[in-house]
């Protein structure tokens, strides 16, 4: 049976930078790789929200006042929730789920 390992990224630090990465990884009580995937996987999240949120905003408004803010209040719950911790994000995502609609 042959498992197919995930792609392998060489990424070339200066010394300095080099240090930094792994004092990061070492005060996360990971590996520097395990820290790099983590920090890959954060970033390349953020980047799909901020690209989902450019999206939002460029559209006409689908909603009255009153349902935007309330919206736009979950949609900030849920946002500064996913950067603190992100069992809090699956909570706030729940509250305005389909579900939590009806």
């Amino acid at each position: 049976m042959l498992t197919r390992m995930g792609d392998q990224l060489v990424i070339r630090l200066d010394d300095a930078f080099g240090a930094q990465v792994r004092a990061a990884a070492a005060a996360a009580g990971d590996t520097v790789s395990g820290w790099a995937r983590s920090a890959l996987a954060q970033k390349a999240a953020l980047d799909t929200a901020l690209r989902a949120r450019a999206e939002e905003d460029a559209r006409d408004p689908l909603y009255t006042a009153g349902q935007e803010d309330a919206l736009m209040s979950a949609r900030a719950r849920r946002g500064l929730a996913a950067f603190d911790d992100p069992d809090l994000a699956l909570d706030a995502a729940a509250e305005t789920g389909p579900a939590a609609r009806g």
